[in-house]
């Protein structure tokens, strides 16, 4: 079959030539897929308002020898106020550049495209810092390479009260296992577990309130963009971008 439908979460857009633009888009059907948009760019395109980062599209699709061609879009949601803040941009950039960077084209997963899709309003209208935090967190889970929070790495003990946190070894250490794990501990307070598992069982279709402490989300950032960015190997380049706001 030469034509195909999708229906997708934009991830990421590219400009190239006059009027093109790459556009990476996690679909419900086919997982992570790079398509082109010819001449999209120019003012009297039809898809101009639909190839944009962050809205939620259906395509039809044609296949090409090396990469596929959007022919059609519409907006299935669009989400105004994501784009209306740099800041807001730059937080839900970091989650949307952590599940392009760290998944694999063409494999389809049916909870990455759930969390992308209920997690927009948030990222929308809430508090986007802490909408982000919540999306990495919950997207990790399904990587495959997620911390461990509520046991000790070392001896599987389920924590209690106060612990240390070792990046490189996993995840939390037990008081009685830390000078047997080869990385660097940091402090793993009981107050900062106990918001991790809020924001690891944070249901999206929920009105549930974002309701953390600056040092819960500082703190919590801080252990979830420092492991992220060890496993790429680089800075993010939202995170570098965030930086530049201020």
């Amino acid at each position: 079959m030469r034509t195909y439908k999708i229906e997708g979460v934009i991830l990421r857009t590219n400009d190239f030539g006059d009027a093109n633009r790459v556009v990476t888009v996690y679909t419900k059907e086919h997982g992570k897929l790079e398509l082109n948009a010819y001449g999209v760019r120019r003012a009297r395109s039809p898809m101009s308002g639909a190839l944009q980062m962050f809205n939620h599209i259906s395509a039809e699709v044609s296949r090409g020898a090396q990469v596929d061609t959007i022919r059609e879009a519409d907006v299935i949601n669009f989400y105004s106020g994501l784009t209306a803040e740099l800041e807001r941009i730059g937080y839900a950039s970091i989650f949307f550049e952590v599940v392009n960077r760290m998944t694999l084209p063409a494999f389809p997963e049916a909870g990455v495209y759930k969390l992308l899709a209920e997690s927009l309003p948030a990222l929308d209208r809430r508090n986007a810092r802490i909408a982000s935090l919540i999306g990495v967190a919950q997207f990790m889970e399904f990587s495959g390479v997620q911390l461990s929070y509520f046991h000790c790495v070392n001896c599987g003990v389920q924590i209690e009260g106060d612990a240390a946190i070792s990046l490189a070894d996993g995840g939390t250490v037990c008081m009685e296992c830390v000078d047997e794990v080869s990385g660097d501990v940091a402090a793993y307070p009981e107050n900062l577990r106990e918001a991790f598992g809020k924001i690891l069982n944070f249901d999206w279709r929920e009105e549930t309130k974002l309701n953390f402490s600056q040092r819960q989300i500082d703190s919590a950032e801080e252990i979830l963009w420092r492991y992220v960015q060890s496993i790429l190997g680089k800075e993010l380049n939202s995170i570098r971008f965030l930086k530049s706001l201020v």
